[in-house]
């Protein structure tokens, strides 16, 4: 059975106990979805051969670990369109400082670092280390600023520790120039762990806000869960991914559901969903779809190449069957092989307006080690089809 055959498998499964146990209900949600509803399809174009940062670019040679987490928006000012990647990179291979990063390119090939926004820092009052993750930029058109929602937590030296918010810090230049910032870190709290929040998880992400069907602002959140690494099987266990709801983009938000649910693939390792609105290829529906970090079989195993997508027709409601895990090295030409030993976090998936869309990743390069090796930034372009009459394959 090969990787895509097993995910399903293993899909239906959970999807069966998800539906016995009430899981994915939502009050306010129903299922619309029928056989004859239009579905969506993650199809892969191109995908490079290589890193389009490395442990050698410029800039990236003072972060031995690389990049984890963040997101890439293509921004057009003054009829000038660049890509502006913000991620939280590694100054230890440990992982012990964090810190988020600002990076910029005007084809998506070759970047410059810009900056580094948040330095990993000590927390005087506590001696630990306070931890900066997964930095969202987004615009808010109401407030006419950038800003970035990351999550925030302080920790031990070595060891990840429960108690992380998510928080909202603003650009204090006004208007889409205003990207690079400065910006008013720590910023405001939107979200922090309450009721029902998952006793194994803190907050460890969260994607940019976007608005769902019904007018609410939606930001899925999700929480580490180290314990759910098997070491017997060396598989991934539950990865928490939820939603929040909030009446602006600023918050405050509050948990979706009397406790935090898996939303997407109850039976494994979910994590990053980067949500974006789209319209339907074919019927000029509305959709909202979103790429995340999937991780499933074996964690050593070589060259784990999959990266998660799934849809919603509303926003809120994103059933597990609705799930595809897709193989990127369906991208390569011919003689072409992976740079990377293991994919993590995909980023949002940019319309570039002719029917692609960018998506870049980070990817633990093979030449580096598989386990705490640098974690370049690859490029993956998509296409999106929209299929009539069963589940898109």
């Amino acid at each position: 059975m090969n990787h895509l055959e097993s995910f399903q498998a293993r899909l239906l499964t959970g999807l069966a106990a998800a539906l016995t146990l009430g899981l994915f209900s939502i009050p306010g949600v129903s299922r619309a979805d029928t056989n004859s509803s239009p579905r969506l399809k993650l199809v892969v174009v191109k995908t490079l051969p290589y890193p389009v940062i490395n442990s050698k670019t410029p800039g990236a040679e003072v972060i031995p670990g690389g990049f984890e987490g963040g997101n890439t928006v293509k921004v057009t000012i003054r009829d000038k369109s660049e890509y502006h990647l913000f991620a939280h990179s590694y100054e230890t291979l440990d992982w012990s400082h964090c810190r988020l990063d600002h990076w910029v390119s005007s084809d998506g090939l070759r970047w410059r670092h810009d900056q580094v926004l948040v330095p990993p820092y000590t927390d005087k009052a506590t001696g630990l280390w306070t931890l900066s993750c997964s930095p969202m930029p987004f615009f808010d058109t109401e407030a006419d600023r950038w800003q970035i929602y990351y999550a925030l937590f302080a920790k031990p030296q070595q060891n990840w520790s429960p108690g992380g918010t998510l928080r909202c810090a603003s650009s204090k230049v006004k208007g889409r120039d205003g990207i690079s910032g400065p910006y008013d870190f720590p910023g405001e709290e939107v979200l922090k762990p309450g009721v029902g929040y998952p006793k194994t998880a803190s907050v460890s992400s969260v994607s940019t806000p976007f608005l769902a069907k019904d007018g609410k602002w939606l930001v899925f959140y999700g929480g580490d869960n180290w314990s759910s690494l098997q070491p017997e099987t060396k598989t991934w266990g539950k990865w928490w991914v939820a939603l929040a709801s909030a009446p602006s983009p600023r918050g405050p938000y509050t948990q979706l559901g009397n406790e935090s649910q898996p939303l997407i693939d109850p039976t494994g390792f979910n994590e990053n969903p980067m949500p974006i609105r789209i319209r339907g290829p074919k019927s000029g529906k509305d959709y909202w779809v979103a790429t995340f970090d999937f991780l499933h079989g074996e964690v050593a195993g070589p060259n784990l190449s999959e990266i998660g997508f799934t849809w919603s027709s509303d926003g809120r409601d994103w059933p597990a069957e609705h799930g595809q895990a897709v193989d990127i090295r369906a991208g390569f030409n011919a003689g072409e092989k992976p740079w990377w030993h293991v994919i993590r976090t995909p980023h949002d998936l940019i319309d570039e307006g002719d029917g692609t869309f960018t998506c870049f990743f980070t990817g633990t390069t093979i030449d580096d080690g598989p386990n705490h090796g640098f974690r370049g930034v690859g490029m993956v372009k998509f296409k999106i089809e929209e299929v009539t009459g069963g589940l898109a394959k």
